[in-house]
């Protein structure tokens, strides 16, 4: 039976009509599929069984063929509504489409309905599967708005032709919920021209309703039963003019910089300038509510500070979706933030980007690298992502169109978020065994007592006076912040920032705290001694028998040796123990995104290892300890010599790699014609400094030690076009020099 169902011999449609409000004309029918008479016949039986077998994708594909086939014949003009799944959109081919656009019957306008729910599971399939059936000149209808708030923040992306009122709205009772959902249903049917249908409608209580949301069109059994197609006198249904794709790899621009430049001229800064700029961005996503999206991009995922994740770990927390996306860029970045690895290739690695978007505001900063010679060659290498000398040209707007269309890029690219994992049941009390209760009038003393006892310091507030004074702390928390209660009691627990806390995550807990909503955080915070600790925060509002907010009871955790740990971890990663330059793994995926970057660019890379001559020896006559030292003063003298904008690592052992990226292209240009030295001359000159920094000698507890080194260079494209074949060369170099007559400059 099953297989039957995917293959369509066993799916019928039904139809439900649509009216027109205002004068209750039929103007378009919703197909319902149905099976077989029998134990699939219902729509939810009949999704679960091909579920079971994993044939859903087949299935809805049969249903939708069913849907069209079941008005061809009818009169015109007709408008269809179908539904379909996003992981069936998403897998459908050109192919498929053309074939959809050829089953579909003259003068049928078909309206696609996808699920306001899809939004947040598979955003990114979503849009590229609606963009496809635009192509075909299909419409799409957004379906139970209302019955997931958060999505609303993803409704903009989608521009839906229709917007369908979950029913719940038409039938549940008046909230501020409720009106948040009309209120962003409101304003974005308003600037898009977007009908809304309300759903459900069985009484004339229900009617009123709809009509008082701003409902256009309506559907329920008052206006008519699933059933046969009607035979006659629908009217056309005028949906606003049909407009080619934009936005999420729509024609025209590629990238967000280029969506933004288009329509403004870009203005040039330096970082310092930018970072402000993109907190602040940041900022007005924190002080937005649950429905707004934040889509960022990061060059690298080595640009992500721990200060940022920790900015971003609160975004995730606070939004119906945070995603960032860069070269490297782990699945999970911070808690609750989706992240997005970018080939190294990918021109959005040039680029910084933070969009902002939400029902009723939209912000956008895009900036991108400017070439070498600051002229705006394209042809001209980029500064180096991690040089304090970078400038970048950048957009920012708050222009709702172009944010969007600019955000969408970066939601194309999004991959869905990771499932959240189903909590093991507890296991259930046997039978017979009895279940010792707490008696009400035990119950306040047993809460007190083990309040006051609790390893958490735990302190509630008075929300129903002015600043949220402390009327209770226990026994952990005076303990973690080294307060007497006489100093905390009566106090907002502000006093325990400083001049280090991030005020971008303070600033939003007020306005959430007083909305009644939990807060998660973990903030900077000092002792009575003014010493610092990271404090894991929870909060949460007690309400009384009305639902009124009347305390706050807040959790908290001295979590710094668990930061500390991260902070450790994460650096480690990146760079060597020792000497506390970056590592063999760090400096060679550096190494590779520069040959990406110059291979677009024209420009040339140079690789230049470093060798410390005689090593061995001073180990063995001085002992390790020495050595190492000798390597920290080594690598100390070494850095100092590097170009702003250039990499050192350590390769391992006593051998070092310096990555030189942004250099012209070799040969382009002669030292005596005035302008910029060839790669080679620019790379012989940082071999001469490298050398010059280790010539005096190391003053070393209880010794002073000369330490030479051997270099050897390589230059991209000339000598090789990969990482591993530059290091090669460049290997080679070195111990030509290493085997020469006399120690000479390569």
């Amino acid at each position: 039976m099953t297989s039957r169902v995917c293959e369509g011999h066993a799916v019928r449609s039904l139809f439900q009509p649509i009216v027109d409000l205002s004068d209750g004309a039929l103007v378009a029918v919703e197909a319902l599929s149905r099976g077989e008479p029998g134990p699939l016949e219902s729509p939810t039986e009949l999704f679960a069984a091909a579920a079971a077998a994993g044939t859903t994708a087949s299935l809805d594909a049969a249903c939708l063929r069913a849907a069209l086939r079941g008005v061809a014949g009818a009169a015109e003009p007709t408008t269809l509504f179908v539904n379909i799944e996003p992981a069936t959109l998403s897998t459908l081919s050109p192919a498929d489409l053309a074939d959809l656009a050829d089953l579909t019957p003259a003068g049928v306008q078909v309206v696609l309905e996808v699920t306001e729910r899809d939004l947040l599971e598979r955003p990114a399939d979503l849009v590229r599967g609606v963009r496809g059936a635009r192509e075909i000149g299909w419409r799409v209808a957004l379906d139970d708005v209302g019955a997931e708030p958060a999505g609303l923040a993803l409704v903009s992306f989608l521009r839906p032709d229709v917007i369908k009122l979950d029913l719940a709205l038409v039938r549940g009772h008046t909230s501020l919920q409720a009106a948040a959902v009309v209120n962003a249903v409101r304003a974005d049917a308003e600037r898009s021209g977007a009908l809304v249908l309300a759903e459900g409608i069985e009484t004339t209580e229900h009617l009123d309703r709809a009509l008082a949301m701003g409902a256009r069109l309506g559907q329920g059994w008052m206006f008519g039963r699933p059933g046969d197609l009607p035979a006659a006198g629908m009217r056309g249904l005028q949906l606003r003019p049909a407009t080619p794709a934009r936005g999420a790899g729509g024609t025209g621009p590629g990238t967000p910089y280029e969506v933004l430049a288009a329509a403004s001229g870009p203005q040039r800064a330096g970082v310092p300038l930018l970072a402000s700029m993109t907190r602040q961005v940041e900022r007005q996503a924190l002080l937005l509510d649950d429905q707004t999206v934040v889509l960022a991009n990061f060059q690298h995922a080595d640009l992500m500070s721990a200060r940022t994740r920790r900015r971003y770990e609160t975004l995730g927390s606070l939004t119906a979706l945070t995603a960032v996306t860069g070269a490297g860029m782990p699945d999970e970045p911070a808690p609750g933030v989706v992240g997005t690895a970018l080939d190294a290739d990918d021109p959005l690695t040039d680029q910084w980007v933070v969009t902002v978007v939400s029902p009723h505001f939209a912000a956008a900063l895009a900036a991108r690298e400017v070439p070498v010679d600051g002229r705006g060659d394209p042809t001209a290498a980029p500064v180096p992502v991690r040089s304090a000398a970078r400038r970048l040209d950048y957009v920012l707007t708050y222009d709702r169109q172009r944010v969007l269309e600019a955000a969408g890029l970066l939601l194309e690219k999004t991959r869905p978020p990771a499932g959240t994992a189903t909590p093991l049941p507890l296991p259930a009390p046997a039978p017979g065994d009895p279940v010792a209760r707490v008696t009400e009038a035990d119950l306040p003393d047993l809460m007190l007592r083990a309040v006051s006892v609790a390893s958490n310091g735990i302190v509630i507030a008075d929300a129903r006076r002015p600043d949220l004074p402390l009327v209770y702390a226990n026994a952990a928390f005076l303990r973690m912040t080294g307060y007497p209660e006489s100093e905390v009691l009566g106090r907002n627990c502000r006093f325990l920032q400083g001049a280090d806390t991030d005020r971008n995550q303070v600033h939003p807990i007020r306005r959430r705290l007083l909305a009644g909503r939990d807060v998660d955080a973990v903030l900077l915070n000092y002792r009575r001694d003014g010493s610092a600790f990271w404090n894991e925060l929870h909060v949460s509002a007690v309400r009384d028998a009305h639902g009124e907010v009347t305390h706050l009871i807040g959790s908290q955790l001295d979590v710094t040796a668990r930061v500390d740990r991260e902070r450790r971890t994460a650096y480690l990663a990146h760079h060597d123990q020792l000497t506390g330059l970056p590592n063999r793994a760090h400096v060679l995926e550096h190494l590779n995104l520069e040959l990406h970057r110059a291979r677009r660019s024209g420009g040339s890379v140079a690789a230049v290892l470093l060798d410390l001559d005689d090593f061995k020896a001073i180990n063995d006559r001085f002992g390790h300890a020495v050595g190492d030292a000798a390597l920290v003063g080594a690598a100390s003298r070494l850095r100092s010599a590097v170009r702003a904008g250039d990499l050192l690592g350590r390769l391992g052992g006593d051998e070092f790699l310096v990555v030189l990226a942004g250099l012209p292209a070799s040969g382009r240009a002669r030292p005596d014609d005035g302008s910029r030295p060839p790669a080679e001359e620019m790379v012989r000159r940082v071999q001469e400094h490298l050398r010059a920094a280790l010539e005096a000698p190391l003053q070393l507890p209880g010794t002073a030690l000369r330490i030479r080194a051997s270099s050897g260079a390589a230059v991209f494209p000339e000598e090789a076009d990969d990482p591993a074949s530059l290091l090669a060369c460049a290997d080679a170099a070195m111990y030509r020099t290493k085997r020469g007559p006399a120690r000479r400059q390569d």
